[in-house]
């Protein structure tokens, strides 16, 4: 109850936040329930469909510094809800896909870049700066906790359109959750009216250049650590969501399976957020 007085008056923008989050990491980690279906349809490989999910994270990596400029210049408002439009974008074109080409420019290249305008650093940004430092570890925590249970939603919906429908139907269904985006992004844009904190850390940060807040980054052991742990995220949960499914598949599994063990993996980061939170 002490901690829900003291968020209250920044609660619209942390709800935003949550659902911005948990739309657009549920629904790039559940991509991978279409890759048997889409593939054989439209006659590209799996390796042609890995390796789209390869560039939409090195697209999302590249880009994720100049999405962070970008809030610092228009607002984190105006970012995020850019970055909605263009995973619209992106799971459109993927669900109108005929070959490479749209499953190269909409799962990769769009999603990517809207990832960097979505997902987790942004949404931590605007989470950090709506909450005071005395409960920030815990806002932080929550949020994150909340971000994950999107798998649980995407995945078992993803999979009944795509048993029921296809996998066409289900990347449209994909998109209608993804205009989720765009008032989440727009409530969490309410952020951008609060002042910055200031602490001492922060002093003389707005007068840095770029370079200067690189350098200073990259000087810092923590900082440092934590970038190199980010990429265990890659090696490990990005190659299960998009080769789970399939493998599964191949075992001759109910494809629902699939579905239900990503939303179990989404499970089990909300327990981790909250608990190291």
């Amino acid at each position: 109850m002490a901690l829900l007085q003291v968020l209250r008056p920044v609660l619209p923008i942390l709800i935003g936040t949550s659902v911005l989050l948990t739309v657009s990491m549920g629904l790039r980690q559940s991509l991978g329930i279409f890759m048997q279906p889409l593939t054989r349809e439209i006659q590209i490989s799996v390796s042609d469909f890995t390796l789209a999910v390869a560039v939409q994270n090195l697209v999302w990596g590249f880009l994720q510094p100049f999405a962070g400029a970008l809030t610092v210049r228009w607002g984190f408002r105006p970012t995020m809800v850019i970055g909605a439009l263009l995973y619209i974008a992106g799971l459109a074109m993927m669900a109108g896909a005929q070959g490479m080409l749209g499953v190269m420019v909409g799962g990769g290249v769009l999603i990517g870049a809207a990832l960097a305008c979505t997902a987790t650093a942004i949404a931590m940004s605007v989470a950090a700066r709506a909450s005071s430092e005395t409960v920030r570890s815990t806002v932080l925590g929550i949020v994150s906790a909340v971000g994950s249970l999107g798998a649980l939603l995407s995945a078992p919906v993803g999979q009944l359109l795509n048993d029921q429908a296809g996998w066409r139907a289900g990347l449209f269904g994909f998109v209608l959750l993804a205009l989720l985006m765009i008032p989440a992004a727009w409530y969490a844009g309410r952020v951008d009216r609060l002042p910055v904190p200031s602490t001492a850390a922060s002093k003389g940060v707005d007068d840095a250049t770029a370079a200067m807040a690189a350098r200073a980054a990259l000087g810092n052991a923590s900082f440092v650590v934590m970038s190199c742990a980010f990429m265990v995220c890659g090696m490990q949960l990005v190659f299960l969501t998009t080769h789970l499914p399939s493998y599964l598949a191949i075992c001759g599994l109910d494809p629902m399976l699939s579905a239900q063990a990503l939303g179990v993996i989404g499970g089990f980061n909300v327990l981790g957020s909250l608990f190291f939170g």
